[in-house]
């Protein structure tokens, strides 16, 4: 294996270097000592090879050249280079948190031939040698001591950083990088030297920008160092010198370049948002400079970022003008690509980023509100209409999805003001009832998992929007307690149990549902470990139905006394 790992053949070398990668992987149960120790006297050997093996061959550094220049005169993405968008849509309530995000947001297939996930950990968007070669060198840093495996790296990392060939000095970055989560601690010491050394690459404008791309993915493995040093007080600027060092990047002609950029933004902020709230604003203003001239593939990540930013630092993205000029950018993005086709993938992103931002809002949100409610409305509207034509399947429905959780992060910015904004808008304020009905019925289940959500946060923060659909709204959601769909159940069964709380003092609008609630939950609670068919779980689900179980209590004791005895004993 050792041997065919460098064999000419790249084929053969790959099929070889997946050995080491699916090695490094075995558990402690399946991989003995014996074996560790078999493999563990080659390292001196393997670790040069597979840092040899992270080179990009003769052929694709002559691709990546003409793709540098096509970079440089910023024409449009091609379809075959944007992998897809999915949603998932929110969970609700007790032991659970709202998820927006999507998946394969860059420039990256959905699994490699082998079945192996192309991460753009390792910058690439096909499984290759490079890629193999830097996830079994991280996997191999994991599953041995560092003291194993730095004695045999440290030589050749210093060997391929210097070096004058710029290619072979971006592998030795990328392995640099490849290592972080095994040998973090022990190359600490180094990265006073190296830290300076890969910021500069990003600055310099001779960097090839695969250089500068890697570098920036890199800088961000060690962000944990750099925010050490902040809180240590040993360069207590270290973060905002390195946020300005990758913002540079932000607005490079090079996709590669702006995608690395913007996801290592992201994550930095993500990881240590307190620390990275001084920067938003910088950041933001240098987005919005990036979203006038972001094609498909970078836009989907900036995007993203953005409501990153909004998840972790909340209100703080309002603290200067920058949030509205990338809003006002945004919208038109929105109105732009949803004219020529509503089911335009990079309108998910922008949708959940939107999300995001208008939750964590407020009333900071007002200006934009009745844009985001409008075109929301809109995408519902036309993408319905698509699919009831048979233009798209029901398979497309994310739109709606999305759409319909921007209402519902509008709900929870606004709170009791968002009645005021549905009956402010002339276009769908009458509409908008009739709306979450039919999504709530809909078809796909996505769909109906997110009107779900929207319900309940609309009987939490503003139950005047329901009131004339509550009789049809508490039907459907009984009917949706099926636990054999544990997401839209959850949903459903923490939507019931807002919609209570809102009834006490009431209980004559609950009266007539009341048997079957308490019998569905019952079931719930005595099932509550149901998977899919996709072998999918709610977390939370017990405890939410026990939770709506005991506000339909509070409404009224009788509704509950008599059948509840039934499940106490298997509680």
């Amino acid at each position: 294996m050792l041997r065919a790992t460098t064999d000419a053949n790249q084929n053969v070398a790959l099929e070889a270097c997946e050995y080491w990668l699916t090695f490094a992987s075995l558990d402690s149960d399946t991989c003995t000592v014996e074996m560790s120790e078999a493999v563990k006297v080659l390292l001196p050997e393997l670790v040069p090879i597979l840092v040899k093996g992270m080179v990009y061959p003769p052929e694709k550094v002559e691709e990546l050249i003409e793709l540098n220049q096509a970079d440089e005169r910023l024409g449009d993405d091609h379809a075959k280079d944007i992998a897809p968008v999915f949603h998932k849509a929110k969970t609700k309530g007790a032991g659970t948190t709202a998820v927006l995000s999507h998946d394969d947001i860059t420039d990256e297939d959905d699994e490699g031939s082998d079945g192996v996930s192309d991460d753009d950990t390792y910058d690439e968007r096909e499984w290759s040698l490079r890629t193999c070669s830097a996830a079994a060198l991280d996997t191999l840093s994991v599953a041995y001591p560092n003291d194993d495996i730095l004695p045999h790296l440290l030589p050749v990392l210093q060997q391929s950083l210097g070096h004058v060939d710029p290619w072979i000095r971006e592998a030795g970055v990328l392995a640099l990088g490849a290592v972080s989560s095994g040998c973090y601690q022990q190359l600490g010491v180094h990265m006073s030297q190296l830290h300076p050394f890969l910021m500069e690459h990003l600055v310099s404008v001779d960097s090839l920008p695969q250089l500068k791309s890697i570098s920036i993915w890199t800088l961000s493995r060690y962000a944990d160092w750099a925010a050490g040093q902040v809180l240590s007080g040993i360069q207590p600027d270290l973060l905002a010198r390195l946020t300005d060092s990758i913002l540079t990047c932000v607005c490079s002609n090079n996709r590669r370049v702006q995608i690395a950029a913007c996801s290592a933004i992201s994550d930095i902020v993500e990881r240590f948002p307190e620390l990275m709230e001084y920067y938003v604003e910088v950041i933001l203003d240098q987005f919005a400079q990036a979203l006038l001239r972001y094609q498909t593939r970078s836009l989907l990540v900036i995007l993203d970022a953005i409501g990153t930013i909004a998840d972790f630092v909340g209100s703080t993205i309002w603290r200067g003008p920058a949030i509205h000029r990338c809003l006002a950018s945004i919208l038109r993005i929105w109105v732009q690509r949803a004219s020529k086709n509503p089911f335009d993938r990079p309108l998910l992103s922008l949708m959940e980023s939107l999300a995001s931002i208008a939750s964590s809002g407020g009333v900071n949100i007002q200006p934009f509100a009745l844009e985001f409610f409008e075109n929301s409305m809109l995408t519902i509207e036309m993408c319905t209409i698509s699919l009831v034509s048979g233009q798209y399947d029901m398979d497309d429905a994310d739109p709606i999805v999305c759409a319909t959780d921007l209402l519902d992060g509008l709900v929870e910015g606004l709170g009791n003001n968002f009645s005021t904004l549905v009956s402010s808008s002339i276009k769908y304020g009458h509409a908008f009832v009739n709306v979450l009905k039919t999504l709530i019925g809909h078809d796909v289940s996505a769909v109906r998992m997110s009107a779900f959500a929207l319900l309940g946060d609309l009987a939490k923060y503003s139950p005047s929007v329901i009131q004339d659909g509550i009789t049809e709204f508490i039907h459907e959601a009984i009917y949706n307690i099926d636990p054999s769909y544990p997401l839209i159940c959850n949903n459903a069964v923490w939507a019931l149990g807002e919609i209570c709380v809102k009834c006490r003092g009431n209980p004559l609008i609950l009266e007539p549902f009341a048997a079957d609630i308490v019998q569905n939950l019952i079931v719930v609670l005595m099932n509550s470990n149901y998977e899919d068919e996709d072998g999918v779980t709610a977390t939370g689900l017990a405890e939410n139905a026990a939770t709506t179980l005991g506000r339909l209590a509070i409404v009224n004791p009788t509704f509950v006394t008599r059948d509840v005895t039934r499940c106490l004993i298997s509680w």
